[in-house]
């Protein structure tokens, strides 16, 4: 393959990875709008779905971190789960001064109502591969995932977007 050809197939690739994104970003949009959950929310659930995957505890400060919000908003996202039944506060055994996050059968059952259709929708295209093109599928992503990481950390906290708006604070 010349170098020209390279450069087209990596241009189309982030091409198809931008519209992926932006289809998933309109998928999410259309079942939080569905089932009146914030944006937000969602994520707030994805992060304590991944926490309990890993096998580490969800805290107040640590949804805030993975969210990238302010200690109120955090606050206002914790209270607005609870007050829905998506999330249940308890005290740490080691710390009682610790609250600890949960997610309830209500958060899961919402959760698998909101992506099994994409899910289903997705299956039958992974199906379709070879064990071998799967593979080569999901060394691909975890890469573009930690790329994505990376850029992301690259970013300065206090930069201002090239068009001088300044955005609201989170």
């Amino acid at each position: 393959m010349d170098d020209n050809h390279d450069v087209r197939s990596a241009a189309a690739l982030l091409g198809l990875l931008q519209q992926f994104t932006v289809e998933t970003e309109r998928y999410v949009e259309a079942v939080s709008n569905r089932h009146h959950l914030h944006r937000t929310d969602l994520n707030a659930l994805a992060a304590m779905v991944a926490a309990a995957r890993e096998g580490k505890t969800m805290t107040p400060g640590a949804l805030r971190a993975a969210l990238n919000l302010s200690s109120p908003a955090t606050t206002a996202l914790v209270d607005r789960l609870d007050r829905a039944g998506h999330l249940a506060r308890r005290r740490s055994e080691k710390d009682r001064r610790q609250v600890q996050l949960e997610m309830t059968d209500s958060a899961r059952a919402t959760g698998s109502e909101l992506f099994s259709p994409l899910a289903g929708a997705i299956t039958p295209v992974i199906d379709s591969l070879s064990p071998e093109e799967v593979h080569v599928v999901m060394t691909f992503m975890q890469g573009v995932i930690e790329a994505t990481k990376t850029a992301r950390n690259d970013v300065p906290a206090n930069s201002q977007p090239s068009n001088g708006v300044t955005p609201e604070p989170r």
